[in-house]
């Protein structure tokens, strides 16, 4: 049995070490990660809604993802929407018909 033990013990710290090295050579990408699901839903959203004029339970459907957003809201004057997901809110607003919708502000490096 402590044998058996020590062996998961083992196999467990190789994954931990292995996980730990692959998130450290990877961390420019895990870490824009949590702004594309904001970014996404709120620039699909937008021009989805304002755009192309469907309808906001359409628009939703649309642009839904696997990750769920926290937050939304939709400012019909400035027709902008915002969204938050994973903690990051961005907001993308609405330029012309043809040019549909961008989003306002910096995107991460």
């Amino acid at each position: 049995m402590k044998k058996f033990l020590r062996a998961i013990a083992i196999i467990f710290a190789i994954l931990l070490l292995s996980g730990g090295i692959w998130s450290w050579a990877n961390w420019k990408y895990l870490h824009a990660f949590p702004h594309i699901i904001s970014s996404f839903y709120s620039k699909e959203f937008c021009s989805c809604y304002f755009a192309i004029g469907r309808s906001e339970p359409f628009c939703h459907n649309y642009a839904r993802q696997y990750v769920p957003i926290q937050e939304f809201s939709i400012n019909e004057e400035d027709k902008s929407i915002t969204v938050t997901g994973l903690w990051v809110t961005t907001t993308s607003e609405f330029v012309d018909k043809q040019y549909g919708c961008r989003i306002r502000g910096p995107l991460p490096k």
